[in-house]
């Protein structure tokens, strides 16, 4: 028996460990993978009042340092003024700095950046999967630079006169998507591995358990601790990573407020499990011999026996009732509904079996006989 129970708790420890990577690893699968999650983060990103500022000092200063602004002036100005160029391209480039996070807001500058951003994650995409060789990966910035450009009173020109490493920034080089092609898809089939393999150990411990009830409160529980586990290497990667740009005043201003908008996935994974978590450990409980699960059965006993087609139906309307608040993203895709949906009506037809053959005469419960209780504990 020793070893039995042993041998449940070592499982469910390898599931609650493996569950927890398989949620790191969706996370980062469909945040680096997924190209509409790539592009609605990059929006977010945009819309941060602190990383748009930050983005908006980097283009000017790559506009103003350029000399193109310099050299219209030049052009501008007649022969004897022309050594005002640089001054008075200075005071117009403190101008735009305070201009150009409003010109990043504007619904032309995020379009630009949306394209931007969408047009090179395909690209990545489209060089991992089909292994063309030879080829990089950049963010084309051109139009976003010719939005601040125009916005700040600069010809959009001026983005034609930018180091091409400016205005087209490179993600990946041809030599680094060779080296993590492989990488990824193989992290790709890892994933799906580590899903497997948790819901093995989790099977395993179920059936292995001479106490399955139990198992399954205490696999509930698992699920919670791999929720908060999940949100905890968020918070310690977190402070690595702003850490990291210690030494670089403007990075590190922005680090936080980037981690947290790059890593919002990763939260709905951490809630969805938590959430998923707690309704085992629930279901497990209102089964189990306790005094106050008992009580609650005993309670509804009428209703479970006489009434199976209405305890059914409000079954059925709390989880369109869940869908339609959609608290974590499981609850708003069609097969993990579908999913939790068949195991909730087998979990009633158990918790109605059982309730049944524990109570198989209880009368209708009388609201007026629990008033008095109420008015005492009053």
């Amino acid at each position: 028996m020793a070893a039995r129970r042993i041998g449940v708790t070592a499982l469910l420890v390898v599931g609650t460990l493996l569950w927890t990577a398989f949620g790191l690893g969706i996370w980062a699968k469909r945040q680096a993978l997924n190209t509409d999650n790539w592009v609605d983060t990059s929006d977010q990103l945009l819309e941060n009042e602190q990383i748009r500022s930050a983005l908006a000092v980097f283009i000017v200063d790559q506009l103003y340092d350029s000399e193109a602004v310099q050299t219209r002036l030049e052009e501008a100005l007649p022969p004897r003024l022309q050594g005002l160029a640089g001054p008075a391209a200075a005071g117009l480039k403190e101008i735009a700095r305070r201009n150009a996070p409003r010109v990043l807001g504007t619904a032309a500058a995020l379009n630009a950046w949306q394209t931007a951003n969408r047009t090179a994650h395909s690209e990545l995409l489209n060089i991992v999967d089909n292994g063309v060789l030879g080829r990089d990966v950049s963010l084309d910035l051109k139009s976003l630079v010719e939005e601040v450009a125009s916005g700040t009173g600069l010809p959009a020109s001026a983005a034609d006169r930018l180091p091409p490493n400016v205005a087209n920034l490179t993600i990946a080089t041809p030599d680094e998507l060779d080296n993590v092609r492989d990488l990824l898809h193989l992290f790709e089939t890892l994933v799906w591995v580590l899903l497997v393999l948790a819901l093995a150990c989790f099977a395993g411990a179920v059936a292995l358990a001479r106490d399955r009830r139990r198992t399954v409160l205490n696999l509930g529980g698992c699920l919670m601790f791999a929720g908060i586990a999940i949100l905890a290497f968020r918070t310690l990667a977190g402070k690595y990573v702003v850490d990291a740009f210690a030494e670089a005043p403007n990075a590190h201003d922005i680090a936080d407020d980037a981690w947290g908008i790059v890593t919002r996935l990763m939260v709905d994974i951490a809630e969805g499990t938590l959430l998923f978590g707690f309704f085992v450990l629930v279901g497990a409980w209102l089964i189990g011999p306790g005094r106050r699960a008992t009580g609650a059965r005993r309670f509804s006993a009428y209703t479970l026996r006489e009434q199976a087609g209405v305890t059914r139906v409000v079954l059925g309307a709390l989880i369109l009732l869940l869908v339609i608040w959609g608290p974590v993203p499981w609850t708003q895709r069609f097969w993990t509904i579908v999913i939790f949906t068949v195991i909730a009506f087998a979990w009633l037809e158990r918790i109605r079996h059982r309730t049944v053959s524990e109570f198989p005469e209880e009368p209708a419960p009388s609201w007026s006989g629990l008033r008095p209780r109420f008015t005492r504990a009053g």
